[in-house]
């Protein structure tokens, strides 16, 4: 039975640089936001109405604010809260820092060793709505015109034209953005040629359960009136009954994949992983992204001393005399 199916691209893995912004979902992040900003206004109130001359350092919403971040971020304060209010609120804060932190770390470290894969197209109403462009060889025109009408109107809008059929698998495997129109059998050969795979053996093009257009079969043309077609017809039914039809095709396979050399053991996402310095390349990256804003902060500020300052004393030099 010779099937033609739709092929989609398969699902591709999340980059490690935005598992930072996996862990949270959006709603999340907007409440920790919020949550940072109403501490530091309130951490502020009291440091105002405080009558000590010591909460110069809470009596702003800057220094209120990056007094937050450092309990977040798990570093020493600036100056450390003596009122009653002001060390309840710190209190409050601490342990929502502690367990902010254990979450993020935990899910940061999962989302560094395993990325998660992006949600692929699954069926055949979804790659329709998907909008991706849609390929199949002229030969097949007969196929999607016997189909369903509104598929067939959805083919012929999102149908891509190639130079080659080889540019439009391209394309599909490289770029994600096309599905192909094949017969499971040319798909199961490419498979074992190793141009459906990658480089860890893992499929680039997944077939649709619901994407079958067609159905057909192969057939012996003998002459009408063969004394020898029923034994032919016997010979044919024990061959397929016995299994030996799908024996010889998966020996093929198994021959054209021993050929190819690409035959791989893939890990089971439950098994043992190895981790090694290059999952944490997003968190080194982002400890150099924050070294270079401290580096930049440090040059603005000497920049700041050096030359405003001294345009602002020698302005008082000139006032005094």
């Amino acid at each position: 039975m010779f099937r033609f199916r739709w092929y989609v691209p398969c699902s591709v893995k999340y980059p490690r640089w935005s598992s930072i912004f996996r862990i949270l979902s959006v709603e999340l992040w907007l409440v920790l936001i919020v949550s940072i900003v109403i501490a530091a206004v309130s951490a502020t109130i009291f440091g105002r109405y405080s009558c000590t001359s010591e909460w110069h350092r809470y009596k702003t919403l800057s220094s209120s604010l990056t007094n937050l971040w450092a309990v977040i971020l798990g570093v020493s304060l600036s100056s450390m809260p003596c009122t009653p209010s002001l060390r309840s609120l710190f209190i409050a804060w601490v342990v929502f820092s502690l367990a902010f932190s254990t979450v993020f770390q935990a899910f940061l470290t999962t989302f560094l060793i395993d990325s998660g894969y992006k949600t692929p197209i699954q069926s055949l109403d979804q790659m329709f709505a998907s909008g991706i462009k849609l390929f199949y060889p002229e030969a097949y025109n007969s196929i999607v015109d016997n189909g369903d009408d509104i598929y067939a109107l959805e083919l012929k809008r999102n149908r891509l034209v190639c130079p080659s059929n080889v540019d439009c698998v391209k394309r599909a495997i490289h770029l994600k953005n096309v599905s192909i129109l094949t017969t499971d059998i040319n798909a199961e050969e490419n498979y074992a040629n190793g141009d459906y795979v990658g480089e860890n053996s893992e499929p680039l093009l997944c077939r649709l359960e619901d994407g079958v257009v067609y159905n057909t079969g192969l057939g012996m043309i003998m002459f009408h009136g063969d004394p020898l077609m029923g034994l032919v017809n016997i010979i044919i039914d024990r061959v397929v009954e016995s299994g030996l039809y799908n024996h010889w095709i998966s020996f093929r396979l198994y021959l054209m994949k021993l050929g190819t050399h690409k035959i791989a053991i893939i890990h089971p996402l439950d098994g043992y992983y190895s981790f090694n310095l290059n999952h944490m390349q997003p968190a080194f990256y982002l400890l150099l992204m924050g070294w270079c804003l401290s580096v930049l902060c440090f040059m603005v500020e000497l920049f700041y001393n050096r030359v405003f300052c001294k345009k602002f004393e020698f302005g008082k030099g000139s006032l005094a005399t």
